[in-house]
């Protein structure tokens, strides 16, 4: 059940679009360029990624994409938080690792 075309299929490109809208929208909000890189590894991290996800979850390609896409943009926009503020990263570490 692989994509035909090396463009992937509109449902792949529908998932990945979806997701990042949403993120992008309803998140700090980053400078361009920093904005323009977590698209980039996000789209990446789909690109690669997304027949693995799909079998490994059973589930569509689309959702697996967003899935993807999603965790990405967030991994690369807590990398940049990290980078131009330590203690910020450090402190929403500390955040998630309480115990509930």
């Amino acid at each position: 059940m692989s994509d035909q075309s090396p463009w992937r299929s509109p449902e792949f490109w529908g998932g990945v679009a979806v997701a990042l809208i949403v993120k992008v929208r309803t998140t700090q909000q980053l400078g361009a360029g920093q904005v323009i890189g977590t698209i980039i590894v996000a789209v990446g991290a789909a690109w690669l990624a997304t027949e693995w996800v799909a079998e490994l979850t059973n589930t569509p390609k689309a959702v697996a994409a967003a899935i993807l896409t999603l965790t990405a943009e967030g991994m690369m926009r807590w990398l940049l938080i990290a980078v131009n503020d330590p203690k910020q990263a450090i402190e929403l570490w500390k955040a998630w690792r309480k115990p509930p």
